[in-house]
């Protein structure tokens, strides 16, 4: 079994997700799915490029955020709830933004269980 970021972006491309590397400003890899539709949600039928961290260990751990591209943006710090919401900027460039996020990456650790997690939070957005 292969762990890391190569194993994060084959095991999204297995869902059929559209997904490339990146490397972001803090010398840290991204699995970047483009033109990604979020299906659920006040911003249901949006297509964005989503960008997730990758960690030395996929699966067994992940990082506590995703990074959106949209235009417009969907959310911008001005919109942060505390408590809620925190929006920053993001080290993949000016155009992205990161939203933290703490997955909870207990039980099932696969791919599926991440994009279902990461619906969950476009459903809540």
């Amino acid at each position: 079994m292969n762990y890391g970021p190569d194993r994060l972006i084959d095991d999204l491309r297995k869902l059929g997700l559209s997904v490339e590397k990146a490397v972001g400003s803090n010398k840290e890899d991204f699995a970047v799915i483009s033109a990604y539709e979020i299906v659920i949600g006040k911003f249901a039928g949006r297509v964005i490029d989503l960008g997730i961290q990758c960690t030395a260990n996929f699966p067994i751990t992940v990082h506590s955020a995703i990074h959106i591209r949209a235009e417009p943006q969907l959310y911008e710090p001005k919109d942060n709830i505390p408590n809620v919401r925190n929006v920053t900027a993001s080290v993949l460039g000016s155009e992205w933004r990161y939203w933290s996020q703490n997955f909870g990456w207990t039980e099932e650790r696969t791919a599926r269980r991440l994009m279902s997690q990461i619906n969950t939070i476009f459903q809540n957005a």
